[in-house]
């Protein structure tokens, strides 16, 4: 009898369950491991979207250089009926530039000039228009038809004053071609540019984030020694 006294007991201690304190610590255990993987989850999506973002302005960003750097290299004056040489550079200002340039387009397998100008629109993002030259006599082009349009993509992010614009212009002697208050470099300025510093920051608005990518080349004009005479 005392021996089935004895289990019994037993069996009611067995059924009891957990006291107040091992609860506590189970449930307080149970939250610490649930903070930590929550956390962690939390800091692993944040990694992959900032990764994401800067992989994608990067991308952007490497076109809009490649692109710029391509047409702008290929700088070319332009031969005028009256025996001179026509300014490469018809606009040269610190968000956008004109100018004629020797490369090859898509459309042609030929070098035919081409004036091309890349502005940042209302929206900041980089466009680039172009016009194909026709033929004025031989050896002479003029820009007269429908220029194409073609979006660069991204935002170009505005730079503040301490940064350097999206085009800085030098000159033969490597020196700086200082804009007016507007930003633009004057008639006269424009036959002595002789470099092109591009600094180009992308993100998704105009307004920097942790995943704003900048790049920054200077391209060299060596089709342009000594410059345009007009």
């Amino acid at each position: 009898m005392s021996r089935l006294r004895t289990l019994a007991v037993g069996d009611v201690r067995r059924d009891a369950g957990l006291s107040l304190a091992e609860l506590l610590v189970a449930m307080m255990v149970f939250g610490i491991i649930v903070a930590v993987v929550t956390t962690t989850f939390i800091s692993l999506t944040k990694a992959t979207a900032q990764a994401r973002g800067v992989d994608a302005n990067t991308r952007v960003a490497s076109n809009v250089m490649n692109e710029v750097s391509r047409v702008v290299r290929a700088a070319r004056t332009i031969p005028t009926p009256g025996g001179t040489e026509a300014t490469s550079f018809s606009l040269a200002t610190t968000e956008s530039l004109t100018l004629t340039t020797a490369v090859n387009g898509a459309d042609s397998l030929t070098t035919v000039p081409r004036k091309v100008t890349f502005g940042v629109a209302a929206d900041r993002s980089l466009v680039e228009m172009t016009v194909v030259g026709t033929p004025l006599k031989t050896d002479f082009w003029q820009f007269v038809s429908t220029p194409t349009k073609r979006t660069l993509g991204g935002s170009v992010v505005a730079p503040a004053s301490s940064d350097a614009p999206l085009f800085t212009y030098y000159d033969f002697t490597g020196a700086v071609l200082t804009p007016d208050s507007g930003g633009a470099l004057s008639a006269t300025q424009l036959p002595a540019i002789a470099a092109v510093q591009v600094s180009v920051t992308i993100d998704r608005t105009a307004t920097a984030s942790s995943q704003a990518v900048t790049l920054q080349t200077t391209v060299s004009l060596s089709n342009l020694v000594g410059g345009a005479t007009t």
